[in-house]
């Protein structure tokens, strides 16, 4: 009967039927050690029927319209995993990837999971539940090995012995910008990214690809989600709170028609109060501080293959300060001295930012077609007008004494004034566009015995891109500063004249364009692809000081054992261990923006020329088992040659230039980290880093010499840097979790400004920190039964900041006595604090 086929088929196409084209969900089971699973069960939601893994690992499970496509996959050995796909278009197929020992936490946000994607960058999954003074993505980016910070209130992090400055961020392939005029972590309020929305994050601490622009140290790739289905969220804490919401429209589809045109919607909210944070200074006055922010990623598909991004922000940042009075003590137990200082007077900081962002994308199997235009704007400003007079005096040390703790000689007195005008308006406009083609590459035959197919493709991606970049600063600048210690600013022949210490005006307007390009080839080599090569290079041409520059860079990783593993995977003999072997180098170039070319007296320095740095790096990594759970360690050495630098000073997370090419230098170091489950099903992890870095610089001496310094540390030198993440649970009731975070990192150089850059005089006390969080989960927990229907799961959490109390230095006040000697008061970081949250996920 199978002749009469055809017929059937013409009579109920003039019967007006039309034929559907069958959708498929399909993929690969991996375990832990990226090793495929055969027979793994798969039961589908919308049928009775059971799927099951090929010997490859691989299965296809039909897509059934207008139903919830829900897969359970159970192996043995294994916690059961359960995937939802998105909707599907007609013929469309969805392809989901499933890792049985790599699940998302059942709490939104508990954790973070670490691995290696495309072998080169970290990814991290948004996590919240970490406690976290700035409540900031960026704390889990400063747990990283290479990455250090020093102040628990920023969101800026020094990678690999570099500046602030000089870390790349990109938020869905838009690059970033941060505010120029922040002077303290304090001021600095919410950074870009929001938590909320984020999908994963990439990160590279050096020897990053081509693709990535011209930053001297680092770069973090953001990419924000794409909803699959309706869902929101709310937290609310003492120090502030947040809420987002997304979605999809979907427009009505026609039987037979295969495009099908929809809306998503991704949007967030979030505010942030520091006041019980700034309370613990030993500046007391009132504090006031609200930063918010509103950002929202709206796209349209007009069919399955082109689409439109949107990404909107706006941010706004205010501190205010009415100083009323400060006592600190310090020195050595020998030597104790305490200074009181009463002020008057007040700081007023708004930090305005907004962005947009339009992106078409022309998006199908092997290609995709990206172009895209953003504007980024800002408006700063910074007013401040502080009146001072202090006491310094030795603090009596006798525990028997009346008076001990209390000053017992005065040794100075003094009298100061600052004021500050200073308004910086700046934008930077972008149209670029990108593309990405995927090859499959020559087939060749698979030297594998018992391998189930006898051949094999060298898969090949070329990636390029082309961008041009205005922008625009118009900037007034006007500082001064007035010290008095016992009237030794006053002048000589005229009592009436009066002596500032510093003082700085100027006004500029100022644009600047740039022109960038890239190219890069990714080919993966070896009779399993065990070999993957990154090869490409980036051009670079700035109009302000006429300068081309082009950085070719080189990746190269290798896995040893993947072609025993992949002849023996079926084998009842062990197999080795996952070893990834990798390298890079490339030149890296960072064109100046705008506060690299402002010297001290405010003038500009428009012909100054990029600073370079070399980057030779390699490392390895390999997965391992203890206790029967997968963990993973990495290791990276890594040199970076540096020259055309820009010397600086480094004051709290204020960055001031001395506008020149005038240093050359080095920075070496490993890193190294360890992450998995120490306690079961709960990511945790263990980050060291050794570090030095130094340079060398030219300056013009007193007599009008041209010398060089001998080697001096960078600002950034922190030899040792070490992060510790470990979340445990209670063994008889899971929904009650605890999340440990400890930093640690040593002494950093400190330099004063003029001719005092030029010798190392002094440095910061290391930095130690413990944070500590406990969380109850609600609603949707393990041992938590679920109640309602509406709310998915809902924890509450208790965090205790800075648990032991340590005073840790972030800059100095600089006083003197009535010898006219010079001290250095320490300005210390917030101390023990707590914080209540309960967040809620819809």
């Amino acid at each position: 009967m199978s002749f009469l086929k055809p017929f059937f088929t013409i009579l109920l196409i003039g019967l007006g039927y039309q034929s559907i084209a069958q959708s498929y969900i399909q993929g690969y089971v991996y375990n832990d050690s990226n090793q495929v699973l055969k027979g793994v069960k798969i039961k589908s939601s919308v049928n009775e029927e059971l799927y099951f893994t090929d010997s490859l690992g691989y299965y296809r499970v039909p897509y059934v319209k207008k139903k919830r496509n829900a897969l359970t996959f159970e192996y043995k050995g294994f916690k059961p995993y359960t995937a939802i796909a998105p909707t599907l278009f007609e013929d469309e197929d969805y392809t989901l990837t499933i890792r049985l020992n790599d699940q998302v936490q059942t709490i939104r946000g508990s954790g973070v999971k670490g691995k290696v994607e495309e072998r080169s960058d970290i990814v991290l999954k948004p996590l919240n539940s970490r406690p976290s003074v700035s409540g900031d993505f960026s704390d889990f980016v400063k747990s990283l090995a290479g990455v250090s910070s020093n102040n628990e209130l920023s969101s800026q992090y020094n990678v690999r012995g570099g500046s602030y400055d000089e870390n790349l961020v990109y938020v869905n392939d838009i690059e970033i910008y941060r505010p120029q005029l922040i002077r303290s972590g304090q001021q600095e309020g919410l950074s870009f990214i929001n938590p909320d929305l984020v999908n994963n994050v990439k990160f590279s601490a050096g020897g990053f690809e081509a693709k990535y622009g011209d930053k001297l140290s680092s770069v973090l790739d953001v990419q924000y989600r794409t909803p699959k289905q309706f869902s929101s969220g709310v937290q609310a804490g003492i120090m502030g709170g947040s809420v987002y919401t997304e979605g999809l429209l979907k427009a009505k589809q026609r039987v037979g028609v295969k495009d099908s045109t929809r809306l998503t919607y991704l949007i967030g909210a979030r505010y942030r109060a520091n006041r019980n944070l700034l309370n613990s200074f030993d500046a007391q006055g009132l504090y006031r501080s609200k930063f918010y922010d509103f950002q929202s990623l709206l796209t349209y598909h007009f069919n399955r293959y082109n689409r439109l991004e949107c990404l909107i922000n706006y941010a706004q940042n205010r501190y205010s300060f009415e100083p009323e009075y400060q006592e600190t003590t310090f020195g050595t137990f020998q030597n104790t001295l305490k200074v009181k200082i009463g002020m008057d007077g007040q700081e007023i900081m708004d930090y305005q930012a907004g962005m947009g962002a339009l992106s078409w994308v022309f998006q199908k199997k092997r290609v995709e077609l990206k172009w895209m235009a953003s504007a980024f704007a800002s408006n700063e400003s910074e007013h401040y007008d502080i009146i001072g007079a202090y006491e310094l005096g030795e603090v009596d040390n006798d525990i028997g004494s009346n008076t001990f703790g209390q000053i017992k000689s005065l040794i100075g007195k003094g009298f100061f004034i600052n004021h500050g005008r200073n308004d910086l308006y700046f934008n930077v406009m972008n149209l670029a566009h990108q593309g990405q083609i995927k090859f499959n590459g020559p087939k060749t035959k698979r030297p594998l015995s018992n391998a189930s197919i006898d051949q094999l493709r060298h898969p090949a991606k070329w990636v390029y891109g082309l961008k041009y970049q205005a922008e625009q600063f118009d900037d007034r600048y006007k500082e001064w500063k007035y010290n008095d210690s016992g009237g030794y600013s006053m002048g000589i022949s005229n009592d009436s004249a009066i002596y500032l210490s510093d003082q700085v005006s100027a006004k500029h307007v100022l644009n600047n364009s740039r022109l960038s390009a890239f190219t890069q080839w990714h080919q993966a080599l070896g009779n399993v692809n065990q070999i993957s090569l990154t090869a490409g290079c980036r051009y670079l041409y700035t109009a302000l000081n006429d300068q081309t520059m082009v950085s070719p860079r080189l990746q190269l990783y290798y896995e040893p054992n993947k072609a025993y593993n992949q002849l023996h995977k079926h084998d009842s003999i062990p197999l080795k261990k996952n070893l990834l072997i990798k390298a890079a180098w490339g030149v890296y170039y960072q064109a100046p923006f705008y506060r690299e070319m402002r010297q001290f007296d405010g003038q500009l320095n428009t012909l100054l020329k990029a600073q370079r740095s070399i980057h030779y790096t390699a490392g390895v990594e390999f997965g391992f088992k203890s206790s029967s759970r997968p963990f993973k360690f990495s290791g990276e050495f890594f040199y970076k040659d540096l020259d055309y630098l820009v010397p600086y000073i480094l004051d709290n997370i204020r960055i001031r230039y001395y506008a020149n090419n005038a240093a050359r230098g080095y920075a070496t170091g490993i890193d190294m980290r360890v992450n998995g489950e120490f306690i079961k099903g709960l990511e945790s992890w263990f980050s060291l880093s050794l570090l030095k870095t130094d340079e060398i610089i030219r300056y013009v001496n007193s007599q009008n010499e041209t010398v060089e310094s001998p080697w001096l540390r960078r600002p950034t030198d922190r030899r040792i840097t070490a992060a510790v993440m470990f979340q445990d649970e209670l063994k008889t009731n899971k929904d009650y979790r605890v999340h440990l975070m400890l930093n640690y990192g040593s002494s950093l150089p400190f330099y004063l400004s003029g001719q005092y850059r030029y010798e190392q005089l002094y440095s910061i006390p290391s930095y130690k920190r413990v944070d500590i969080g406990f969380s109850k989960v609600l609603i949707g927990g393990v041992n938590t039964k679920k109640t309602s229907r509406t709310i998915k799961n809902m924890w509450v959490g208790f965090d205790v900041y800075n648990l032991l109390q340590i005073n840790n230095v972030i800059s100095y006040l600089w006083i003197k006595d009535y010898n006219n000697q010079t001290y250095g008061v320490p300005n210390y970081l917030t101390g023990r604090r707590i914080n209540l949250r309960l967040v809620t996920a819809f």
